[in-house]
Formats: C-alpha cells, structure tokens, sequence
C-alpha cells in the first residue's frame, strides 16, 4: 500500500485551483507519498479504472460551466456507454473553488461529484464547497477541508502522512531550471517553421502554438479606435483584428493573449538588480521536466526577458502559496514572521487586507521585503511566479459585416486603491496600446448566450456589455431581417462621452426599425 499513488487533478480557468492542487501535492511529496498533480485534461482516461485514489480540485467558470482543461475529460466521463462499475475501485475527494454570488455555485464541482457516483466512485470525505464571497476567501473551507482529507487516506488507507521531510527546509519544485550561457553554440532551438511565415519569433513565444493547435491563431490589428471622448475618465476601445478562415456566431468569445508593459518589465528587472541577483533580460532559461509536466511553451529555450514579457503575469496578485515559498527562504526576523503570519490559517484575513484588498502586486510584495527578495533565484521565481492567463471578450462584430475580421469592445480597466500607484488591467491597456499591423495571439471559443432569431428579442446591454447585441444586430441585418421586433436598452453616463456605437444604433434604429431606449445617468443634476 506504500506504493500507492494518490493523484491530484484540477480543472482551473485563473490559475487558484491548480494552485491548491499544487499545494495538495507538495503536502503529499513532504510526506513522502507517491504523488502526481496535473490538469484534468492531462490526464490519460484510460487510467482511470486501475486508479485508487483521485483528488479532484475544480473551479466552475460562467454559467456554471467546467474550465477549459476540464471539458475534454468531462465529455469522457458523460459518456452513455461507461458501465456503472467503472470506478468501483475508486475513492475519491472533491473540492470545488466558487463564488456564491452567482446562482450556479459550484456546479462543476457538484456534477463532477454526482457523476463519479453514479459510476461507482466511493467519496473519501464529503464534498468541499469554497466560497471567494467568505470573509477569509476559499481558505476558510480549503484548510479544514485538506486537513480531514489527510486523516480519511490515513484511516483508509493505513498509511502515515507526518511529514517526513522537515517544510522549513525544503521547497518542493515543480522543474529543473538551468540558465544557458550566452557562449554556448545556438542556445535557442528554432522552429524552422516559424522562419517561414510574416511573424517574427522574438515578438511572441506564443506563435509556436499554432502549429500544435488548429485553434489558436495570430491575428492582426487593422483598426484601434477610441469610442469615448477624450476629456471622458474612461477610456474605452473598439478594436479590429483581422485573420484568415475564421468563424464564429453572435455571442461567441475571443481569448486573447496579452503582455506585460514595457514599464512592468523594467521594473521587474531594477528589482532584480537592486538585490544584485545576477539575472538579465538575454539570460537564457532552459525548463525540463522535474515534478510536472512543463507547459508546451516553456519546452523552447527562451531568454528571461520573453518570459517576463510574455509568460509571468507582473500584476498577479500572490496568494497564500507564494507567501509560504517566500517565509521558507526568508533570513530576517521580521520579514519572516510577517510572511509566515500572511501563509497561516490565522493570517488569511490579514493577508486579504494586505493584498486583495489595495490590489497589490507580486512585484509591490518583493519590494516590500527587500531581505528576503535579496534571497530569489531563477529557480524560485519560477515557483512564486504566476503565468498570465488568456483573457476572454465578447465579440462585438458580425463576420457576415465584416469577413475576415473580429471587432472587439474593451473597456480600459484603471481604477485607484488605498496604493499610491494606480491599478489598471494587463490585458486592457496593452490593448489599448497596439497599432495598426501588431500581431495578438488569439482563439474563438462559443459563448453563453442562445440567441433564438424566431422570437421578439429585449437587449439589455450597459456600457461595453452591449458588444455581443451589436454583434447579433448587425448579423440580422446582414441576413436580410427587419429589427421591428428587437428592442435594445443601452445606458452609460453621458450621451456625448461613452455612447459606444452610437452611430450603428442610430442607423439600425432610423433604418431598420430597432427600438432604441438609453439612459444616460449623468446628463441630469441627479444620478440615475
């Protein structure tokens, strides 16, 4: 029974529920337990009856919807000709990341948990339901959740889970990180591919995902234009990238893969310096496998300043995670007392305080401890880095108006906290800040809304939630449909400042009978 595997699997859309099943296994790999943690969609199905335990940890997205690196494996496990016994030697734990704020709470969690049953599947422990609206976060039910996890594997399984590896010593890492010298002959494996096509490498290391993905394309700026007046506090955009042989309907979404600011670079590099740790932006960086499966991404050799760029999210929010990692090398008293304090159970609210609260950044948190950021190496920051995560928009175009073309609304995303510094949206403002013929990194993926083109249809769409409704008008109108028996409500602040698309809704509404009713809440002396 020692030999026994205890793998975690997670199906994560912003990176928390692959954190937590990462911190599963580091639990595990202390204990000196055979243990694997990878993403749902990873994992090879046909495994699945020989397996004794499984921990799954999911996020849902949307309408209650499974994460994307979860729906290959779901539509596995819903499939009609799986007997009922399939997993009768299996025993299983749950642990579902939500948000009670929506109506769907946990809903991948909870069908992933009925569905393991009706095949057989044995609970380990009941279900675990974190709620982000708690005052502690997810942490008030993930701590207490993974603690009696580890005591049901010790009572089922008659194993010892005491850490056999001393925590304050060790950091449990996911890769093998070596940095390539500079002299060494042709450091970069290039694609020869790559060489073949307008694009060049350097630009973006997501390029070489095209080859092994049908899906993800490069796509083009062609228009990036400002729908709020200028003297308006917000700035919004309608930005046009065009590419070859897409498709996509009314409603769909488009993920794009943004990049970190040439500001947010250097400022991550002036620390780095500041602390004289000897890492610069053309030193090269090799990943292999270690613990986990290494991104296809990082499989190239890269330099540190595209994987600054392009791959490390400067404006991720640490979590309790990267506070751990940092107490674990921490030399000064002070320092380490306040990091262990933001990684305990006891300190979350604290550290919601400290974090989520002003919205600081993992950059701000290593300026605020300068010892024991003097302390990082490559290795490490691979550990308390996070990826950047594609983002998603609806589409605001209709592609039977503009072939060959996607439109999107944005919504520059700037706002001030109790920080000095503003906070603004990675994605957002390097958006706004492309120009005609730069290159964006994209996929299409199908949307939420149905739209049922037999019905009378009432819009309600605010400020850059309107995108998808101009998208379906616009379609309409292309298909040859009267708009009589549509009704579009809009609302924004000033009629002259932020009335996006105003003059496609004027047109549709003198031309084409829509009916157009907005409010415009600050065009009077009280707010609407």
């Amino acid at each position: 029974m020692d030999e026994m595997m205890i793998r975690v699997l997670y199906g994560s859309e912003t990176g928390t529920a692959q954190d937590v099943a990462e911190q599963i296994w580091k639990s595990a790999k202390r204990k000196e337990l055979r243990s694997t943690v990878s993403s749902l969609n990873d994992y090879d199905i046909q495994n699945l009856p020989s397996e004794q335990l499984i921990i799954f940890v999911v996020a849902t997205t949307g309408q209650g919807d499974p994460p994307a690196n979860m729906k290959q494996f779901w539509r596995h496990l819903l499939r009609k000709t799986l007997p009922a016994t399939v997993f009768q030697n299996l025993k299983y734990g749950v642990l579902g990341l939500g948000d009670s704020s929506y109506s769907k709470f946990n809903f991948a969690a909870k069908k992933l948990n009925k569905r393991l049953v009706q095949l057989g599947g044995e609970e380990l422990l009941p279900i675990g339901l974190a709620d982000d609206q708690h005052n502690l976060g997810i942490d008030a039910v993930v701590v207490p959740w993974i603690k009696k996890l580890w005591k049901e594997i010790a009572n089922v399984f008659k194993i010892s889970i005491e850490d056999k590896i001393n925590k304050e010593d060790l950091i449990i890492e996911r890769y093998n990180i070596s940095i390539i010298e500079m002299n060494q002959s042709n450091p970069i494996r290039i694609d020869e591919q790559l060489l073949d096509i307008p694009y060049h490498l350097n630009t973006d290391i997501y390029a070489q995902e095209t080859f092994i993905n049908s899906d993800v394309r490069i796509g083009t700026i062609v228009e990036n234009i400002r729908t709020t007046s200028q003297d308006h506090f917000q700035d919004v955009r309608l930005i046009t990238i065009e590419a070859n042989n897409i498709n996509y309907d009314p409603g769909d979404v488009i993920y794009i893969r943004p990049k970190n600011t040439a500001e947010q670079v250097k400022r991550f590099f002036d620390i780095l310096h500041e602390h004289d740790i000897k890492l610069f932006p053309d030193t090269i960086i090799q990943v292999s496998e270690k613990e986990i499966k290494v991104p296809f991404i990082l499989k190239r050799n890269l330099t540190l300043g595209e994987i600054v760029e392009q791959y490390w999210d400067l404006n991720f929010k640490p979590r309790r995670s990267t506070m751990h990692t940092l107490s674990l090398i921490s030399e000064n008293e002070l320092e380490k007392e306040k990091l262990c304090e933001f990684a305990s159970p006891i300190g979350q609210e604290e550290l919601y305080d400290y974090i989520n609260r002003p919205r600081r950044n993992v950059l701000e948190v290593l300026t605020d401890f300068p010892y024991t950021t003097s302390k990082l190496n490559i290795t490490l920051l691979f550990e308390i880095m996070s990826p950047i995560k594609p983002r998603p928009y609806s589409i605001a175009s209709s592609l039977e108006d503009i072939p060959n073309r996607i439109q999107v609304l944005v919504a520059v995303v700037k706002f001030k906290t109790a920080l000095v510094e503003p906070r603004f949206g990675l994605c957002s403002k390097w958006l706004a800040s492309l120009n005609n013929n730069n290159k964006v990194i994209f996929w299409l993926q199908k949307g939420t809304f149905r739209f049922d083109n037999n019905k009378p249809m009432i819009l309600i769409g605010p400020g850059t939630g309107v995108a998808p409704f101009r998208s379906l008008l616009l379609e309409k109108i292309k298909k040859g449909k009267d708009l009589k028996e549509c009704i579009l409500f809009f609302g924004c602040r000033n009629e002259s400042k932020d009335y996006h698309c105003r003059e496609d809704f004027e047109r549709l509404s003198k031309k084409n009978n829509l009916k157009v009713f907005c409010a415009f809440s600050r065009d009077q002396h009280h707010k609407m």
